[in-house]
């Protein structure tokens, strides 16, 4: 069975960005819908780590961003754990901020949730896992 893949994005500072992948829909028997929502956590100043969660359709979080979602394609139940092991294997942001807000290398651009997001969507892409 396949699922829909969707980023979303959350209200912060700056906003946070996730992958959500749909497991079931908003209905009539399940107002909230489910899903598994995939994305790093963590600061620029001490480095962010890999978490997925089951979560509701993210239309239910008080920190959704309306109309943020975006359909990237989707996932066949089967591909999950390769899903899964994309998303481990991109590395999440480290450490790029001294304590004073100094960046630890200049030559390198921040890289956040967004960045990581989107690495992991273009190899899910590449790879065929998510298909659009």
């Amino acid at each position: 069975m396949p699922y829909n893949v969707y980023t979303v994005e959350y209200l912060g500072e700056p906003n946070h960005v996730a992958i959500y992948v749909e497991k079931e829909p908003v209905s009539e028997t399940n107002k909230k819908g489910s899903g598994t929502l995939y994305h790093v956590v963590g600061s620029i100043l001490m480095g962010m780590r890999y978490e997925n969660k089951l979560s509701h359709n993210f239309k239910h979080s008080a920190s959704f961003i309306p109309d943020s979602n975006v359909l990237i394609g989707h996932v066949e139940g089967s591909d999950m754990s390769l899903f899964g092991v994309v998303c481990e294997t991109v590395s999440p942001p480290g450490a790029q901020l001294t304590i004073r807000g100094g960046r630890i290398d200049r030559s390198k651009p921040l890289r956040r949730c967004r960045e990581w997001v989107k690495e992991v969507v273009e190899k899910l892409l590449t790879d065929g896992i998510v298909k659009q």
